[in-house]
């Protein structure tokens, strides 16, 4: 079977690699940080050197509040280069730095943390900390003895003996340091069997759970990204997935042990600001390209009516020239104008220099791909989950790229389809166990392969096509048995659906949870029609190609995109099936009742 390519890091730890790329590149910019806090101010640009002398002013900090091997360092905090210095500083000492997002509500927040546990606790801003604060005494109880902010915390806010810290006094300029040469001995003595990072799992259904990555883990998983994007040390990426999510990690760290640049922002309305920098790549959640995609479409849908139609024309024979093959002259010719009236004006909105885009953390609709492939922006498709630090499979830049696929398998995996479809993976990188060890149960098969919980087949060079979620498998009361996911996608692709799920199990048909932008909810009942058979026609017409056990029979409108419902996502924007049931309530199983 074919596998993906790799190249090997001399160093097998991070702190070791951050050594090593702050010896080799010291005055090299790594970070361009734009701050929200200061949308009109410069960005601040950090060189290599710069960020380790801030990683080993963490470490100082942190060992000066008791912070050891054994124990955790808590960040409830939005992304930024102080993010990582104190992560990166509690690795050094062979600590557990722990991510939390920090768009949780108080109440998840506070229970994560209760089970945390920190010796030091890094909070953002007042608010963030403040979630926390129910739970103040208990982590106190428990160890904590510091609590860094950005902002000034009143002692009033602190439980008695828990100490407050400015960071810029924590990690600044004006904080101390470790003494020369202490940075490289530290970092020396760090093993691949450390901590990396305490992740959770993002929470569509049931408690999160509390992953224990490795050094080793991060390392395998960056190797086989060196290998598969395509990455030197001359490219500039745009950074900003959140650190509470392990893709984040793995483009950070990509560019650390590379020695590449980060045009980093914390907030996607910023994403804009960042191309003016000239970045060479992305890499993002595919929700950010629809956008982008659906920013460009609505863009030629403006123009006069003979053009908008040709323009549109020449998109779609663009795809099939360059994902399908066509060798027809129309399509070839049409190929050339969607170059000249969309590709064109898509590279310089996005800062001109734009060589591929790489998609991660949720399954990227085939639709995206055609769209970006066929005006000749590759688009790479990566996958992977938290327990395997973020890497299971990819696609190349330099190899061939189909859409719905999600490439070669990394070699540090052995893999196996079991009988029922779900994919199993044993190898270094995987977690090296969860916080409560409860959660393992079921985790792994009797000779040690972990449970992917997704449905999978591997075809016959060796590419892996990912189809569901296990659990997520629908079985009618027809007998007919479906994986949502294809649907969602084909349904989520078209105007005006901003997302999807799929109800049916133990039904007679399967019916559709549709989230609709509420202006054209208002367009067309201004209009006097029917807005749920109009929603019902168009959908079923997206869906032609899936079998008619497939199409939803009805569907139940959500006004709004999905993340205009905090309740209905997680974090980085999946859709809680379970939430969407709660929120549907009666209506739902009304859906079978008329029938």
């Amino acid at each position: 079977m074919n596998r993906l390519p790799v190249i090997r890091f001399e160093q097998r730890t991070l702190p070791a690699l951050l050594a090593a790329v702050a010896r080799r590149l010291p005055d090299r910019p790594f970070i361009r940080w734009l701050d929200p806090a200061a949308p009109e101010a410069a960005p601040r640009v950090i060189g290599f050197g710069a960020f380790a002398a801030g990683v080993g002013r963490a470490a100082a900090f942190l060992r000066s509040q008791g912070v050891g091997p054994g124990d955790r360092v808590l960040l409830v905090a939005e992304n930024s280069p102080e993010w990582q210095l104190l992560s990166l500083g509690a690795q050094l000492l062979r600590a557990e730095p722990a991510a939390l997002f920090a768009s949780l509500a108080a109440e998840q927040a506070e229970a994560i943390a209760r089970r945390v546990r920190p010796r030091v606790l890094f909070a953002s801003t007042r608010a963030q900390w403040r979630k926390l604060l129910p739970a103040a005494g208990a982590l106190r109880e428990a160890g904590l003895a510091a609590v860094v902010c950005a902002e000034p915390l009143e002692q009033a806010d602190l439980a008695s003996g828990v100490r407050g810290f400015l960071l810029a006094d924590a990690v600044g300029e004006r904080a101390g340091g470790l003494a020369e040469g202490e940075l490289e001995r530290l970092a020396a003595a760090v093993t691949p069997e450390d901590p990396f990072l305490l992740l959770f799992t993002s929470g569509t259904t049931g408690r999160p759970k509390g992953v224990r990555l490795p050094q080793r883990a991060i390392v395998a998983a960056i190797d086989g990204g060196a290998g598969a994007c395509g990455t030197t040390e001359r490219d500039l990426g745009v950074h900003f997935l959140p650190f509470a999510h392990v893709a984040g990690h793995d483009q950070f760290f990509l560019a650390l042990a590379q020695g590449h640049g980060l045009a980093m922002v914390a907030r996607r309305e910023d994403i804009e600001r960042a191309f003016g920098f000239g970045p060479t790549y992305l890499f993002s959640v595919p929700l950010v390209y629809d956008r982008i995609r659906l920013a460009a479409q609505a863009k030629l849908a403006a123009l006069p009516g003979p053009l908008a139609r040709l323009a549109a024309a020449a998109v779609e024979a663009a795809a099939r020239v360059r994902v399908d093959g066509s060798r027809s002259p129309r399509d070839r010719l049409l190929a050339r104008l969607a170059d000249l009236l969309v590709g064109r004006a898509l590279r310089r909105r996005m800062g001109g220099r734009l060589r591929v885009l790489f998609a991660g953390g949720a399954p990227a609709a085939p639709v995206l791909f055609r769209f970006f492939e066929g005006l000749r922006i590759p688009f790479v498709e990566l996958y992977g989950m938290t327990e395997t630090a973020g890497l299971i499979s990819s696609n190349l830049l330099d190899g061939r790229r189909r859409p719905g696929a999600v490439g070669l398998v990394s070699p540090d995996h052995e893999v196996r389809v079991d009988a029922d479809g779900e994919l199993l993976l044993r190898g270094p990188l995987l977690l090296s166990g969860y916080l409560e060890p409860a959660d393992a149960e079921g985790a792994f098969t009797p000779d040690g392969y972990f449970r992917t919980g997704d449905l999978a087949r591997i075809e016959d060079d060796g590419t892996l096509r990912v189809e569901g979620r296990k659990k997520h498998l629908l079985v009618l009361s027809t007998g007919k048995k479906l994986a949502p996911e294809p649907v969602e996608q084909a349904l989520a692709a078209v105007s005006p659906f901003e997302g999807a799920v799929l109800l049916g199990d133990g039904r007679p048909f399967v019916a559709a949870a549709v989230f609709v932008a509420r202006e054209e909810l208002a367009r067309l009942a201004a209009e006097g029609q029917d807005v749920a058979a109009v929603l019902l026609e168009r959908s079923r017409a997206a869906l032609a190609g899936f079998a008619e056990f497939e199409r939803p029979r009805r569907l139940l409108v959500i006004p709004g995109a999905p993340q205009d419902h905090p309740g209905l996502v997680t974090p980085t924007l999946k859709i809680r099936r379970d939430a969407v049931a709660r929120y549907l309530g009666a209506s739902l199983g009304a859906v079978w009742d008329r029938t």
